[in-house]
């Protein structure tokens, strides 16, 4: 189960946390106003009210050993940006944070910033996805639940065929299509790789390494397979 920090609970963050959670991830929930914390208290594994920049509150919360914090304070950059700070310094594997514009944005990701969120522009349910499944290159929803996505093939399923993996069997997933890099002279005449489309998917298909997977199925499903 991968655990999640969020601190900040306004609308994006509020909206983000109940997200994950709600896709079976650990999630503490992080806030200054108690009142803010008491309405999300059921529905997170822990929200708790405390100032984000003492390092020692944040510890005796076990913030410093979830895989991943995002600091969704959005109404002071310099707690924002002191939060930030502090979390990379706690060792924080991955911490994602929330800016207002192009400066901010710059400005987190020169004092560390993993990745950096604008609320403006992306929904909680679009960065939800990103944060469970990180390894996925493309999300398309075709409709509640279910989803077109893009991925790598994973390790344990190079130079394996179809008919030896039998993803809809074990994963209840569909392959959609197989692209592979291919080698391809350009105009210059040099070698260079493009990505193109293997013929329909057969049975006898055998993946290789640096293969991308276009995959069908539900979310639920998605999110279960091997990065």
């Amino acid at each position: 189960m991968e655990r999640f920090a969020v601190i900040g609970l306004g609308r994006f963050g509020r909206r983000l946390s109940t997200m994950l959670a709600s896709q079976g991830a650990e999630v503490i929930a992080i806030d200054r106003d108690r009142s803010v914390v008491e309405e999300l208290r059921d529905q997170v594994t822990l929200a708790i009210a405390l100032d984000a920049t003492d390092e020692q509150s944040l510890r005796v919360q076990g913030v410093d050993q979830v895989d991943c914090a995002i600091v969704g304070i959005g109404h002071n950059f310099e707690a924002n940006a002191l939060t930030t700070v502090l979390l990379k310094s706690m060792r924080v594997e991955r911490v994602i944070s929330r800016a207002a514009n192009e400066m901010q944005a710059r400005i987190l990701s020169r004092i560390g910033a993993d990745g950096v969120v604008r609320p403006e522009d992306e929904s909680a349910e679009r960065w939800s996805r990103k944060l469970l499944t990180p390894y996925v290159i493309d999300h398309v929803s075709l409709a509640e639940g279910y989803a077109l996505i893009q991925m790598p093939v994973p390790s344990e399923w190079e130079r394996k065929t179809l008919a030896e993996l039998d993803l809809r069997k074990k994963h209840n997933v569909t392959v959609v299509a197989i692209k592979r890099l291919v080698e391809s002279a350009s105009a210059t005449g040099a070698d260079t790789f493009v990505e193109r489309v293997v013929d329909l998917p057969q049975p006898t298909s055998t993946l290789e390494a640096r293969d991308t997977l276009v995959l069908a199925g539900f979310e639920e499903d998605l999110q279960k397979l091997p990065r």
